[in-house]
């Protein structure tokens, strides 16, 4: 006798929601290339998209941030000037090297404005949001045809 799935609606419901919001999601889409590990946060607030990311070691003059085609890419460079070349070494788990992380950014982005801090081992990325104009409602008169 086979055994039918059980049906958990809530389950259900989340996977739903998920996929709806990934078709309408007006949020900045991440892309975390293979063995990047590169926390970012992002953030909207007052009108301005905040995007944080953390560089523990990571000196402000080996990273640069930039916006190409809507996609803002925050890469860098962790060195470590010390070598132990006369030393034993037990373990090594701080990777050093190059590193990048691209998000697209809203398309209600106004990118002429952007700045970037760094501050304590974290850059943090600003960009404004456009603020799109509403229509104003036009009051069209309405006439009357004269009939001869």
């Amino acid at each position: 006798m086979t055994k039918l799935p059980i049906f958990d609606p809530i389950s259900e419901f989340d996977r739903f929601n998920s996929i709806f919001d990934s078709f309408f999601a007006t949020r900045p889409q991440v892309s975390v290339p293979e063995g990047t590990s590169l926390p970012l946060d992002i953030i909207e607030k007052d009108g301005r998209i905040l995007v944080r990311a953390s560089l523990p070691g990571v000196r402000p003059e080996n990273v640069d941030v930039s916006i190409d085609n809507g996609i803002l890419t925050i890469r860098g460079e962790l060195r470590f000037d010390e070598e132990h070349k006369d030393a034993k070494v037990y373990r090594r788990e701080i990777s050093t090297g190059t590193f990048a992380r691209s998000i697209r950014l809203p398309e209600e982005t106004d990118v002429s404005q952007v700045e970037a801090t760094f501050d304590n081992g974290f850059v943090t990325v600003t960009i404004p949001r456009v603020i799109a104009e509403k229509p104003t409602p036009i009051k069209v008169p309405v006439k009357a045809l004269e009939k001869n």
